[in-house]
């Protein structure tokens, strides 16, 4: 096993039921916090070779792709790394459409190539 490593984070903001984020979709909150820890850390997402090699087929070799090109915001002269994996947490899933993480992902403007997961636990 690789060293695993966190080197940032960021959450949301915390609202009230039907209040100010009523109308922000949780994918959106969840790039704003991909796109700032990576920001606080001075870093940008790539693919490396070895991800872009795991890619359908259909997208091997594409470049940027419309959504990548549409969200990718990165400071240039922040240093370049492979983001293996992006887990995020959302609780009421509902209505937000399939894996609220792969949106966030494709709208922080991270490699189409980085695999996203939701954790869904809801602790009482």
């Amino acid at each position: 096993m690789r060293e695993v490593v966190i080197v940032s984070g960021a959450r949301t903001a915390v609202g009230n039921f039907m209040g100010s984020l009523k109308d922000i979709p949780a994918a959106q909150l969840g790039a704003i916090c991909i796109r700032e820890s990576l920001k606080r850390a001075g870093l940008r997402p790539m693919a490396t070779q070895d991800m872009v090699s795991f890619a359908p087929e259909k997208l091997k070799g594409t470049g940027l792709i419309e959504l990548e090109q549409k969200y990718r915001q990165w400071d240039d002269s922040h240093r370049e790394i492979a983001v293996d994996e992006v887990i995020m947490g959302n609780v009421v899933q509902a209505g937000q459409g399939q894996n609220p993480a792969r949106q966030a992902t494709i709208y922080a403007g991270m490699p189409k190539e980085t695999p996203a997961f939701t954790v869904n636990k809801v602790c009482a």
